[in-house]
């Protein structure tokens, strides 16, 4: 079921963790990058290199982290930190999962309506055009011009690679490598390792796993186009063999009120038009770019600009947005969408059971290889683990782990491992994975009593010739 607030504290208060910090960048698995292409993995490389920045330290990454589903992993600020000390941008960064699918950057005349691009404003038609913006963006990779990009990737580790897959003399041409970046950038984010489709719903459309009695009753006030009326912007059914997107890739006001946090970086007077600004049209204005809800409940905060916090939040605001005056007025009040939403009608139950729906829609659903956190003992039970190095082979283990009472950062003993009798997922990111190499285990989907879900990353230290995993990252799934 959905928790209110008050249980999903005491939850995290079981976990003994009262803030959220960011640990390292949750790198992809061995069994992910053998299957790129060498273009594709060149992509990767350039995608996790923090020396592409100025000053050097922020990748693509860093803001688009594969554990918070290529979104921000950082809970403590709607936008995020640039290279640069002090400078943030002025939008709630979006997950990049799944935006190889949006077409291009379009006006149809029969709808009357903008369609696809990249960034929520549309201002990059496609995804090669998008790769080379946040490099030279003063809010976030602060690169002085192109030649500056192409300099620090000369010396990059991987820039042979750069050179057998793009030719011997593609770092003589600034333009043509900057170019061949972005391109190498396009192809890695449209690989599986962003485009799972893994979740419960996708085993649900093909017959494996049936919703609960919740999550049915989500999914069909979720189609009722005189409830929740989500299908009008995000298709949960597709005519093609492709699994849904969850988005028509159109562009909407939602009537989303101002962020207080975002006028207090960027001042009191601070209006963000979207794509208004990009088509130069003052009847556009205030509308952005609809998303996908794949893996909704890994990327809180909501909307453009992050001004709610959870999803339940979120989808109440559809429900009661020109019913109930809590939510202020809208950011840009002209063109905001009237007809699909802002007076659903929908009670509490209905609104627990589309969050419960939109939950099924996060990639790395697997039954067996879930992990379980019992608060009473203090266990963490890990089902199936991938434990990896750099020089071996894939091997897949069981585990279990016990809080140590009082340790503040928390940390957990490791007090049983053998190796594991269930078959690895299809899908390489649905289970824990350790690395032998930087120390670090990843969890991509933590259960508490099958009430909330977690993510979490925790990093073993050697005490006294025991092994320790400190507890380092924790993000609520909503």
């Amino acid at each position: 079921m959905n928790i209110h607030t008050a249980s999903k504290v005491s939850l995290l208060l079981s976990l003994s963790v009262t803030t959220f910090c960011v640990a390292e960048t949750t790198q992809l698995s061995n069994g992910e990058v053998s299957q790129l292409t060498p273009v594709q993995q060149l992509g990767k490389h350039i995608f996790f290199d923090k020396n592409l920045s100025s000053p050097v330290g922020q990748s693509c990454a860093s803001c688009h982290d594969p554990k918070a589903a290529f979104s921000e992993p950082d809970l403590n600020t709607p936008v995020s930190n640039g290279a640069v000390e002090g400078r943030t941008g002025t939008r709630n960064t979006p997950l990049i999962s799944y935006t190889a699918f949006s077409p291009v950057f379009h006006f149809d005349n029969e709808e009357s309506l903008y369609f696809g691009g990249q960034f929520l404003d549309g201002r990059a038609a496609n995804l090669t055009e998008q790769a080379k913006k946040p490099f030279l963006n003063v809010d976030e990779m602060n690169n002085r011009d192109e030649a500056e990009v192409v300099d620090k990737l000369r010396l990059a580790a991987y820039a042979n690679l750069f050179k057998q897959v793009y030719g011997l003399d593609v770092l003589n041409n600034t333009s043509q490598a900057f170019q061949a970046i972005a391109e190498a950038l396009a192809a890695f984010e449209s690989t599986p390792v962003f485009n799972r489709f893994s979740s419960k719903y996708d085993y649900f459309l093909a017959g494996q796993v049936e919703l609960t009695e919740q999550e049915s009753k989500g999914l069909e006030l979720f189609n009722d186009a005189n409830k929740g009326n989500c299908a009008a912007c995000h298709p949960s059914s597709s005519d093609s063999k492709q699994p849904p997107l969850f988005t028509d890739f159109s562009y909407d006001n939602l009537g989303t009120p101002k962020n207080p946090e975002i006028l207090a970086k960027k001042g009191q007077d601070f209006v963000d038009l979207g794509l208004g600004a990009i088509v130069n049209n003052v009847n556009e204005n205030g509308k952005f770019k609809v998303p996908t809800l794949r893996n909704i409940a890994k990327t809180a905060p909501y909307m453009h600009n992050g001004v709610f916090q959870t999803l339940r939040e979120a989808v109440d605001f559809y429900n009661t947005r020109d019913t109930d005056a809590k939510w202020g007025v809208p950011e840009i009040a002209e063109n905001v969408n009237k007809d699909e939403l802002g007076d659903l009608n929908l009670n509490a139950d209905e609104i627990d059971a589309i969050v419960a729906f939109l939950r099924t829609l996060t990639d790395g659903y697997h039954p067996e290889t879930s992990a379980h956190f019992a608060a009473d003992s203090g266990l963490l039970t890990l089902p199936l683990v991938s434990i990896e190095n750099n020089a071996a082979k894939t091997a897949l283990t069981s585990a279990v782990l016990k809080e140590i009472a009082g340790s503040s950062p928390r940390r957990y003993r490791l007090v049983d491992l053998q190796k594991s009798k269930l078959a690895a997922p299809s899908d390489t990111g649905a289970s824990p994975s350790f690395s032998t190499d930087n120390g670090m285990l990843e969890i991509p989907l933590i259960r508490v009593r099958n009430e909330a879900e977690f993510t979490a990353q925790l990093k073993r230290i050697i005490s006294n010739n025991e092994d320790i995993f400190e507890l380092v990252y924790l993000k609520p799934l909503q």
